[in-house]
Parts: structure tokens; C-alpha cells; sequence
């Protein structure tokens, strides 16, 4: 069993919420030996699948922090393999609920040997977990928190289809997921004393949960659902209530990294956002603003190229959204082009890998594989270094930007810091659709309000572009990244499938041959080329290849393929009330202001003659 860093220690003797845990893993275990009992007869079979399902949505808050481990690849993992990142070659097929589901619901034909097999193992990862939680003891205080991470997993994943892709019961669920909100908030009861406003705080927290269940219990259909609503006011609700019980009985709160500032009222908000925990100098608050600041100039600045004409900016345009508007960027020396589309770079921050096979897990080493690539930059770090320290004006502003350094000399670290300060620095979540967010009503209209709607429900695009940022990094707590195996063809005619091999170049893992990470739609109206190769001119060809069922659907073999291969029965209507919502998502305020000048060069005038920005 995994529990979380610094959150398993000792408490007093309320052992109230863990018993409650207890009781519940007590009827999911029997639950799923009834179901073996029972396994000849599907009708029953199904029936006992929806007991275990209601039982274990009671406890997910739980089981997905204690032991995230078990929970992605044992218990209630999508139906695509997984793959430990930190262990080389480890794949986990699907597994556990969703490929219960998937035997009970799909319509295929049922084996009932590969049945029993999932509910058996089922039942032995839930005793593992049993027999472990009755030596776990976690401050109050984590369970609170628990319950705000479950809002978020809510507003993501739940209601977005990421489980429960069959049986389509996940307003239900969460209807369950907040049953077990309420037992557990109410066993704070016995730490209110004669604390009027925790007393109060306590009945609010029942009540906005309350509130929520009742507008999931008038709504039944998952694909008409408004969740937009739901989350911009119910969870919000729920969650501003959360933190005001919190602080009303004087709790503390986790001190341990983390991408969620949970004491914010506000959940869904780009505060909320911890910036530091994605960066892997989680503790460096010093001199960052004079880091972006240098990093900026060394954005725009060709010098870092062997040329001195290509700069970063060259293929990461502010007026494209920091893209270059080209099917794959052109190539160093302008010899040719890039295998791929030059991705935007607005909100790379919230990412834990970087380029489309993710084979860089730290924005600075980004920044050295781009310097190094000798069809990108043609450069090398340690030439670069010898450059910069030939200007005056570069020996101060890195002096200046970097004053905690023993030696503030230009180095390779310096620089990579600076351009990734810069980056970090690229946070545009002050869109229209972030701003209904914040309550205001009027920032979009009807159709767009159904256009997230259709996103997140119907058409499933955010079971893999989560809310809220949008990208293939796994809320609520942002370690994960997701790769998708699509079968993007090689041209837009959509007749074969495109040579690039993806994430297996990074991995070597057969399974992962094809797979590229998914990338953000926030700013899709400005990105244009689309996918890993730049083949779909408009957002309206995407949604058409989504549609018609991926690679697959097209009727080209392609090995693994993730994407359901069926039609997501859109009609054209609602496919453009999909591309009026991602329009939503476009905000580059404030991001678009180059450098002014470039600083000089007194011993090398010629490289005085250098544009910023790069010439191509």
C-alpha cells in the first residue's frame, strides 16, 4: 500500500472516519465475493457490479490518495494500458472496474473466466487495502482536503467520462461520491464543541452538498447534463464551504508539494494553481521576476542559435499564440523541415512532460535538447555561455538576475533557468470561459455553454483534455501525463496512418507505439496547423477525425489505437457548438510584448545586426 509522503502519523482515539472507511471496504469485498458466487448469471452479475461501484465511489475519495498506485492501475484505471514512468518497460493492461464494465455492458461476448479473474483480483487488491488502513491513522485535517481533491476529480474526470464510458451512470456516482462527503464531514461533530462557527460552518458544508445531490438527482441523462453550471456553482459551493469549516476549527493545513493551493475558496481559479509544484526548483522564490525578465530577452535573442538567426520565438510566435502557423516548423539553415508541429507555449508550466513524446521531464531540459538539436538551434550550451559572456550588458543582467549564485558568472544552468523562468511566466487563464468560471454569467452564451457541455460529455474530449487547463496532465494531482495513440494519418486525406512512431521512441514499449501527449486546447483558435504533424488546416477537420472514430474509424490498421473506434454520433450542429466553446479558451492578454532591443556586443559589431525574434 502507498500513502502519501508525511500524511500517515499517529492521532488520538476518534478513529471515526477510518472505521467508516472499514465498514465500507467491508460491503465492497463482500459485494464482489457475491458477485463470484453469482458470476453464471449476468443480470445478477450486474446488479452486484453497481452495489461494488456505489461502495467503492464512497471510498474513492479515500483510495485515490492513500494509495494512488493501486487506484490507477489495479482498481479504476481507463481502458488504455498504463505505463509507470518510473519504471522502465512496466505496462499494466486494463484492469479492475472499467474493464468489469467494459465485459458486462459492451455488448461483446461475454467470457465469464476473464470475469472472474478481474473480480478476483479485485477483491484480493481490496483486502490488501483493508488489512493495511487498519494501522493508518491521518490528521483530520487531511481528510478535509481529501474531499476538496474529490471535487476536483469530479469536475475533470468523473463528469467528463473518464470512468463509467458504458454504463454512463456517472451522475449517479457522484451522487455516491457525495454521500460519503456528508458522513465524513459529520464526523467532525464531535470537534465543534462550543465553537459557534464551526457550528455553522458544519451546516453549511451539509447544506451545499445537499444542494448538489438535488440537482444531480433531477438530472439522469449524462450526455444533456450541464456540468459547466454544476461545477461553476454547486462544486464551487461545496468547496468554499470545505475551507470555511476548515478554518473555523482551526486545522492546519498541508505543508507537503503540491499543485493545488486547497485553501483557496475558490477551486476551480488560476490561483489555486501552485506554479512551484511543476517546477524542480519547488523551494526558489529568489530573484525570479529578474530571471523571466533575462530569459525573455534570451527567448527572442538568435544569439543561442550557431547562426545568430534563429531565436526561440522563431518557431514560438507571441501572435500565434507561441506557435508558428506552419504545418512543422522550418529547420535550422531553413535546410528542409521539422518532423512536427511546433506546439504552443502558453501554460507549459502545468505539464510534467514536455515535447510530443514527452522525453523531457523538466522545462530546462526542454531548453537544452532544443539549444542541442542540430535541426532546431544547431547550437551547444557551453558555446552559448562562451557568446553571452562576450557582452557587457549580458555579464550584468545575469549578475543582477542570479545574485544568491556563489559564482554569477553566465553558465548553462543560468540560462536554462532564465528562459524556463520566462516560460513559467507564459499563464493565460483569464478567457472568457474562465471568467463565466468566476461567475460571470454573461462571458458566454448559450451555445457555447453547450459546447463544453458536448466536450466534456457526449463527444468526450475531456477524458483526455482535462478541466480545467485542459491538457493530458492528470488532475487533482498533476503527476501524470496522458498519451493517446489516435492514428493521426500521414496527409488529411485520411488514408494511412503517419510513420511517426511517437512516445515508443522515447519508452521502446510496444504498446506505446503511436502515442503522442495530449496536448492543451486553450488557445486552439490561434494554433492552427493541428496535431503531432500539422496535417488539419481547421478545428472543424479535427472534430471530423474525432468523430469519425480515429485512425480506426478510417479504416487504416493502427496497433493499440486508445481512441474509441466508433462515431461519437455528433451532428453538425453540435460539433460547431464544441469549436464555439474552444474559442472560449483563447486569452493571450498581456503575453504578445517582444524586447525592445537586444543587448550589444562590443568586441563582435556584427552580431549587433541581429533581429530579435529570429528571421524565420
Amino acid at each position: 500500500m502507498s500513502v502519501r509522503e508525511s500524511e500517515a502519523v499517529v492521532v488520538s482515539t476518534n478513529y471515526s472516519f477510518i472505521g467508516y472507511i472499514d465498514e465500507e471496504l467491508n460491503g465492497l469485498i463482500n459485494e464482489l465475493k457475491d458477485f463470484r458466487e453469482e458470476i453464471q448469471t449476468v443480470e445478477k452479475c450486474k446488479a452486484h457490479y453497481f452495489k461494488a461501484r456505489e461502495y467503492y465511489k464512497h471510498i474513492e475519495f479515500f483510495v485515490e490518495h492513500v494509495s494512488p498506485i493501486q487506484a490507477k492501475y489495479k482498481i479504476n484505471g481507463a481502458l488504455v494500458p498504463k505505463f509507470a514512468e518510473y519504471e522502465e518497460g512496466f505496462v499494466v493492461d486494463p484492469c479492475g472496474f472499467q474493464k468489469i464494465e467494459e465485459q458486462l455492458f459492451s455488448g461483446d461476448e461475454l467470457i465469464i473466466s476473464d470475469l472472474e479473474k478481474e473480480v478476483v483480483q479485485l477483491i484480493e487488491v481490496f483486502q490488501e487495502l483493508k488489512n493495511g488502513y487498519a494501522t493508518i491513522r491521518l490528521d483530520k485535517h487531511l481528510y478535509l482536503e481529501m474531499l476538496q481533491l474529490q471535487l476536483v476529480r469530479i469536475a475533470s474526470m468523473n463528469l467528463n467520462g473518464y470512468d463509467a464510458t458504458f454504463t454512463k451512470t456517472n451522475l449517479q456516482e457522484v451522487d455516491w461520491n457525495f454521500t460519503s462527503m456528508q458522513q465524513i464531514v459529520t464526523c467532525f461533530k464531535s470537534e465543534i464543541g462550543n465553537n459557534p462557527e464551526a457550528s455553522k460552518a458544519l451546516k453549511a458544508v451539509l447544506k451545499s452538498i445537499q444542494t448538489a445531490q438535488k440537482t444531480l438527482q433531477k438530472n439522469s441523462d449524462f450526455d444533456s447534463f450541464n456540468r459547466l453550471d454544476f461545477i461553476s456553482v454547486e462544486l464551487e459551493n461545496v468547496n468554499g464551504s470545505l475551507v470555511h469549516l476548515h478554518r473555523a476549527l482551526g486545522l492546519p493545513w498541508s505543508e507537503h508539494k503540491q499543485a493545488l493551493k486547497l485553501n483557496s475558496e475558490r477551486l476551480f481559479s488560476p490561483e489555486t494553481l501552485n506554479p512551484q509544484f511543476f517546477s524542480i526548483y519547488y523551494s526558489d522564490q529568489s530573484d525570479l521576476e529578474r530571471q523571466a525578465s533575462l530569459g525573455k530577452l534570451l527567448f527572442y535573442d538568435p544569439i543561442l542559435s550557431a547562426n545568430n538567426e534563429r531565436a526561440c520565438s522563431s518557431c514560438h510566435q507571441p501572435d500565434k499564440a507561441f506557435t508558428d502557423g506552419l504545418r512543422t516548423s522550418q529547420a535550422f539553415n531553413r535546410d528542409g523541415f521539422l518532423e512536427r508541429n511546433a506546439p504552443s507555449l502558453i501554460n507549459t508550466l502545468y505539464q510534467k512532460a514536455f515535447f510530443y513524446d514527452g522525453k523531457a521531464y523538466q522545462l530546462e531540459q526542454q531548453i537544452r535538447d532544443v539549444v542541442h538539436n542540430e535541426k532546431e538551434m544547431g547550437s551547444k550550451l557551453e558555446e552559448v555561455v562562451l557568446k553571452l559572456r562576450q557582452s557587457e550588458e549580458y555579464r550584468a543582467l545575469f549578475k543582477a538576475a542570479f545574485t544568491t549564485q556563489k559564482d554569477a558568472a553566465i553558465s548553462e544552468y543560468a540560462i536554462s533557468k532564465a528562459i524556463s523562468e520566462y516560460e513559467k511566466s507564459l499563464i493565460a487563464m483569464n478567457s472568457r470561459f474562465d471568467r463565466y468560471l468566476a461567475g460571470d454569467k454573461k462571458s458566454l452564451n448559450q451555445r457555447e455553454i453547450n459546447g463544453y457541455n458536448l466536450f466534456a460529455g457526449k463527444a468526450l474530449c475531456g477524458s483526455c483534455h482535462f478541466f480545467p487547463v485542459f491538457n493530458g496532465t492528470v488532475p487533482p494531482y498533476f503527476m501524470d501525463s496522458e498519451y493517446e495513440i489516435l492514428g493521426t494519418p500521414a496527409t488529411n486525406e485520411n488514408k494511412s496512418l503517419d510513420p511517426d512512431k511517437g512516445r515508443y521512441l522515447v519508452t521502446k514499449v510496444q504498446k506505446q507505439m503511436y502515442a503522442f501527449k495530449t496536448p492543451t486546447v486553450r488557445n486552439s483558435e490561434l494554433t492552427a496547423p493541428y496535431m503531432h504533424n500539422g496535417i488539419y488546416t481547421d478545428l472543424k477537420q479535427v472534430l471530423q477525425f474525432y468523430q469519425k472514430g480515429g485512425g480506426e474509424g478510417f479504416k487504416y490498421p493502427v496497433p493499440n489505437q486508445t481512441l474509441p473506434f466508433d462515431s461519437l454520433q455528433l451532428s453538425d450542429y453540435e460539433q460547431e457548438n464544441i469549436i464555439l466553446f474552444l474559442k472560449t479558451l483563447t486569452d493571450t492578454v498581456g503575453l504578445k510584448q517582444a524586447p525592445f532591443k537586444l543587448p550589444r556586443f562590443e568586441s563582435k559589431p556584427q552580431w549587433n545586426a541581429r533581429s530579435w525574434g529570429g528571421v524565420y
